[in-house]
């Protein structure tokens, strides 16, 4: 065995005691993950089959339905602007094309400097009243387009609507790690995905709706933001008393089935969650090659979002009417359904395939950038079917982020990994909007050439080196494993009011260790 493997301790708070056992784990009970304190005061037995598939049941039906709720609000508040810029918003606010490129990337300068902030309260607070708490912000800041009249007025608000949903995504994914097992969060993630991505149908109906509403100078787009904003104020005081903060404080469920909750899912090797921020775990993720790699998948994806706030003037610009515009981008809403409906069934009944239907993804939508270099302008339907196709780039967006976070084991490091896969993220949203100048309009033929490139040819290969990668570090493990060389146990040490030490032995599951710490811990594919 390495000297890294050995070297289960980086610190003062983890240490290894050979008496006991190979390379075992010792942390003092401060440090240990949540759970111990749950198991310290109630001993159930591993779930039974029939119990580990009631509980799953009792938590989809209790917490998938608020992702998927969450996720949609989340994306048709995001494209407010785009569905606003054929509503009036462009001439009320007196917006030029730059202006408005640039409002949608002060929205991510907003989101990058709020990630880590954001992340680091997830991990000081309850998860779910912080969530609560800013989606009734992210509610109020769409309100606050309203009275908006010029670029500035909108440039301040966006960059303020941008901090406010840095928090949902994680919060989001640290939510899918406490409850459910990897291979469940494999399909659950393009669940939620494509109640996300399937926004433009709602928002599409929404704009063809507000267009019949004639209130004088209260313009159309000025209801869609009255809309949106108060459904998801309203819907994050549901959050605030219905949503569970971790499996510890689940209240549909008693205390014997929360243990059992967490039993169920042992299988990941990982803990649930943990309050102190651990410097060693932020410096192990900073030093950990799979984090670049997943940050790189995350800024190249994003290279095409640019379009979230297009889709609505391009396909306008295709000689459709406005009442033809909302009504046709609710077809990329459909596309994006279909195709994230289809990764989630075959991701439910597979497994280690993430990479492989993350690559597939990808062929669409390089065909969709083709298309649009490709197709004589007179061809509009053809044009059109290249931006619906576009939408399968959902998928890899979906499963990628999910897996980045499956295979980062230790909550600061694993809410470290999730903060810079957002801040790849957020670059990737702040640079897309440039992607579209006016100088390149109509055809965007450079705009194409590099989507196709950075967003599609590049993620894709990032992907297969990644399964590469953690395919010989599996390798590796399984052979320290069939040597004797990993331990599956630790010790939790507390030293009494008299200064006797007490030791107990735990699964190191219970230690909040990390994927490298954790000999024990194979990484999913």
């Amino acid at each position: 065995m390495s000297g890294e493997d050995k070297k289960l301790g980086v610190t003062e708070d983890v240490s290894s005691d050979t008496d006991l056992g190979v390379g075992l784990a010792k942390v003092p009970p401060r440090y240990a993950d949540e759970s111990f304190k749950l198991f310290s005061e109630v001993h159930v037995a591993d779930p039974t089959p029939e119990e580990s598939l009631r509980i799953k049941k009792k938590l989809i039906w209790r917490i998938i339905p608020f992702l998927c709720v969450g996720y949609h609000l989340m994306y048709v508040d995001k494209q407010t602007l785009g569905s606003s810029a054929i509503l009036g918003i462009l001439k009320d606010n007196h917006l030029n094309a730059n202006q408005y490129n640039w409002l949608s990337s002060i929205f991510y300068f907003g989101y990058l400097l709020a990630e880590w902030p954001q992340n680091w309260a997830l991990q000081r607070f309850p998860v779910g009243k912080w969530l609560a708490a800013n989606l009734m912000l992210w509610g109020g800041i769409v309100l606050l387009h309203i009275p908006c009249q010029n670029f500035a007025g909108l440039f301040v608000v966006r960059f303020f609507l941008g901090t406010a949903e840095a928090c949902i995504v994680p919060a989001f994914l640290l939510t899918l790690s406490m409850f459910f097992t990897y291979q469940e969060q494999a399909w659950l993630m393009p669940v939620m995905w494509m109640s996300g991505n399937s926004s433009p149908i709602t928002s599409g109906l929404l704009s063809y709706g507000v267009l019949f509403i004639k209130t004088g100078n209260f313009a159309p787009w000025k209801w869609f933001m009255v809309i949106t904003g108060c459904i998801t104020i309203a819907f994050g005081a549901t959050v605030w008393f219905l949503f569970p903060d971790s499996p510890l404080k689940a209240k549909f469920l008693s205390p014997e089935d929360r243990a059992k909750a967490i039993l169920r899912i042992k299988e990941n090797h990982s803990g649930i969650e943990h309050k102190h921020f651990k410097k060693h775990q932020f410096i192990e993720a900073l030093k950990d090659p799979k984090t670049w790699l997943f940050f790189l998948h995350a800024w190249s994806q994003e290279m095409a979002n640019g379009l979230t706030n297009q889709y609505s003037l391009i396909i306008k610009s295709f000689g459709f009417t406005t009442l033809q515009t909302t009504l046709l981008g609710c077809v990329t809403g459909l596309t994006a359904l279909f195709s994230l409906g289809f990764a989630a069934i075959f991701l439910n009944r597979t497994k280690n395939c993430r990479a492989w239907i993350s690559v597939a993804a990808y062929v669409p939508a390089a065909i969709s950038s083709i298309l649009l270099i490709s197709l004589p302008w007179s061809n509009r339907w053809g044009l059109i079917t290249g931006i619906w196709i576009r939408s399968t780039a959902g998928i890899p967006y979906a499963v990628v982020m999910i897996w980045a976070a499956n295979n980062s084991a230790g909550h600061t490091k694993k809410t470290t990994v999730i903060a810079l896969y957002h801040v790849g993220y957020g670059l990737g949203n702040i640079l897309s909007p440039q992607l579209f100048r006016p100088s390149w309009a109509p055809r965007y033929y450079a705009t194409w050439a590099l989507i196709l490139t950075i967003a599609c040819i590049l993620p894709a290969c990032d992907i297969l080196f990644l399964r590469w990668y953690l395919v010989r570090e599996n390798k590796r493990r399984d052979a320290l494993e069939a040597a004797s060389q990993v331990a599956h146990e630790g010790i939790v040490e507390s030293v009494e009011v008299d200064g006797t030490k007490k030791q107990a032995v735990v699964s190191n599951n219970q230690l909040d260790l990390t994927d490298r710490e954790n000999l024990e811990f194979r990484y999913v594919l």
